[in-house]
């Protein structure tokens, strides 16, 4: 093997041209022969017993290239990436054959990605804003009064105009140009109005007629609007107001409360467990963001150039967890959503690259702070993993290498330093801060 030039192509990429000597590569290929002789059959001549020359008159003199090749080529990388001083983080790719021949050998060139040089600011003494947890009287009255609409009962208007709130009955016939579009009408729809559920507009110039009344609305779409055909443009609807209807609200009483949970008898119980609720909730919610908002911190803390590579793969493995997850592939999972499968990739990239960066700064704390797990730390870890996934312990060490199991709780433990080192400012703090 003889490396003959490394070209730097791209952020932490390495092109590498290589050559394997001629009598290495004939070598490999009285190899192959042997080994593909017994297999041979020539007119003429028993089967396995057919002379070389006469197998490459018969079939061409590369017959036994490829083969060759690909039996010499892991060790022939190997040893050009060690000429070449490159710890490559996945396989070769992007072989590229120049020239294959018994007399000049083999020349050729790959691909690889290398684990970056990167750098991290300061990672203690971080400030992550998160939303408050406490649960205020007022907070409890919301909920219960959610809970009233979700169990009111609608009652027929009589005598009066439709007005926000109301619950209207309608038919409408939406043309464009004095056409209908598709998508554009409905019998017997229930739309309450003053919540923009329909287009901007549409709702205010239903309030204030009668049931019974037909009428025109006049809107405008959306500039943004997912319909290209529509986004923007002036319509006109139809609409014959049917009947009107309102919410009866249930009186909070005991009976209400019963009827809202089988764990509550009384509405003090219904208003502790509410708040109770309402706690555990936004103690989740802090929680998230302020793990979240440290995520975010580790990220921009990072400098240095990341290999397309690294991040392509992170975005493989999302895709896959996303599609397990859903059971539906990614392309019928943007098609029902009415969006384009790129933009959705996209942001997949954008976040696999901060997940790529985390990891890479928990690394460089991890390798500061000298952390390392301990034998038995190791070993807790193994079989928490056979535990949650009910195999034997030996299955779970045989699955999972010991340096990646190394390597998660070096992440964990610098992970929890920086968390504990890490400021909760609440939404509550920083107004206060600000009007100092």
């Amino acid at each position: 093997m003889s490396l003959i030039a490394k070209e730097k192509t791209a952020p932490a990429t390495w092109k590498v041209t290589a050559h394997i000597a001629a009598e290495d590569f004939c070598a490999q290929l009285d190899k192959t022969f042997a080994k593909q002789l017994p297999n041979i059959a020539l007119p003429g001549f028993r089967k396995g017993k057919a002379p070389r020359a006469m197998v490459e008159k018969r079939y061409g003199e590369n017959i036994f290239f490829e083969e060759a090749l690909e039996a010499l080529l892991p060790g022939q990388i190997s040893a050009a990436l060690e000429e070449a001083q490159l710890e490559p983080l996945y396989r070769a790719e992007e072989l590229d054959v120049q020239e294959m021949d018994k007399a000049q050998g083999v020349s050729y060139s790959f691909v690889v990605a290398v684990k970056p040089e990167i750098t991290i600011g300061e990672y203690r003494g971080l400030s992550v804003a998160v939303p408050p947890a406490r649960v205020a009287p007022a907070d409890v009255d919301a909920r219960i009064h959610e809970l009233q609409h979700r169990n009111a009962r609608q009652v027929e208007v009589e005598g009066r105009a439709a007005q926000n709130g109301d619950i209207a009955v309608i038919d409408f016939l939406g043309l464009l140009d004095g056409t209908p579009f598709e998508g554009g009408s409905a019998e017997n729809h229930e739309l309450q109005l003053g919540t923009g559920q329909f287009i901007p507009g549409f709702e205010e110039q239903v309030v204030g007629h009668m049931p019974g009344d037909k009428f025109d609305v006049n809107v405008t779409f959306p500039e943004d609007y997912h319909a290209e055909e529509l986004a923007g443009k002036p319509v006109v609807f139809q609409v014959t107001l049917h009947e009107l209807k309102e919410e009866e609200l249930p009186e909070v009483d005991d009976d209400f409360a019963q009827e809202v949970g089988e764990d509550y008898n009384t509405v003090e119980e219904l208003r502790a467990g509410v708040e109770k609720e309402l706690s555990e909730s936004r103690a989740k919610a802090a929680e998230d963001a302020f793990e979240k908002g440290v995520r975010e911190h580790l990220a921009a803390l990072v400098e240095g150039e990341i290999p397309q590579a690294m991040i392509a793969r992170r975005v493989q493995r999302n895709v896959e967890l996303f599609e397990e997850r859903l059971q539906l592939p990614l392309e019928r999972y943007c098609e029902f959503m009415g969006m384009e499968m790129e933009s959705f990739l996209e942001r997949m990239e954008e976040q696999s690259a901060n997940q790529v960066k985390v990891e890479l700064a928990l690394e460089a704390i991890a390798a500061a702070e000298g952390f390392m797990p301990t034998d038995d730390e190791i070993e807790a870890e193994y079989q928490r993993l056979a535990d949650e996934y009910k195999v034997p312990l030996a299955n779970a060490k045989f699955g999972v290498p010991r340096e990646e199991i190394q390597k998660d709780l070096q992440r964990e433990k610098a992970m929890a330093l920086v968390q504990s080192e890490t400021l909760k400012v609440t939404q509550e703090q920083e107004t206060a801060a600000q009007e100092e």
